[in-house]
């Protein structure tokens, strides 16, 4: 019987959102993380969300986390309310893709505000296309300043394996789709 009053959500139309239980993945773009540390979670981001599964060679995949290494190494990208976005270039994109990890114990991601980062999103993009970042980007912002999503996100529910409707829907099928304009 289930207490919640969220809805399970379709999974013939969202296949990928319900193989959530053995392996921690929720969709093609979430995981949950495991990781005490932000580098160490960028790492698991990149290799455990399938959406990064282009980069099949260990070689490719770890020039990217080196290139988001970099890039966190010049300035946090922990930017307050529990949210970081970690982002690198990367000639092997085709597209921008966001990969969400979740912390619900949090990660000291040197935040501007100091709090714990519990919604890490790993941004990839091809340096010969910034308008598309910038567009995933103003989403991923305009969304995640509401601090409802911010909260469901954290918490997000699951029943037997499979990811309950709530707040986070829209977001994480946006997620899915990796369509953020």
């Amino acid at each position: 019987m289930l207490v919640s009053k969220t809805e399970e959500i379709d999974t013939s139309e969202t296949p990928s959102l319900a193989r959530a239980a053995g392996s921690m993945k929720i969709g093609c773009s979430v995981h949950q993380l495991k990781s005490r540390d932000k580098f160490s979670a960028i790492e698991e981001i990149v290799n455990n969300c399938p959406i990064f599964g282009f980069l099949d060679e260990v070689n490719k995949r770890e020039f990217f986390i080196q290139e988001v290494f970099h890039r966190e190494s010049l300035g946090s990208t922990g930017i307050g309310h529990n949210v970081a976005i970690p982002h690198g270039k990367c000639s092997l994109m085709d597209k921008v893709r966001v990969g969400l990890g979740i912390s619900r114990d949090g990660i000291d991601f040197g935040s501007i505000d100091g709090e714990m980062v519990h919604l890490v999103l790993v941004i990839g993009s091809s340096p010969s296309n910034q308008v598309e970042y910038l567009k995933s980007l103003a989403f991923i912002m305009n969304h995640l300043k509401n601090p409802f999503l911010r909260s469901a996100l954290i918490n997000i529910p699951l029943f037997q394996g499979k990811l309950l409707k709530g707040p986070h829907s829209h977001f994480l099928n946006i997620l899915q789709s990796q369509i953020f304009s």
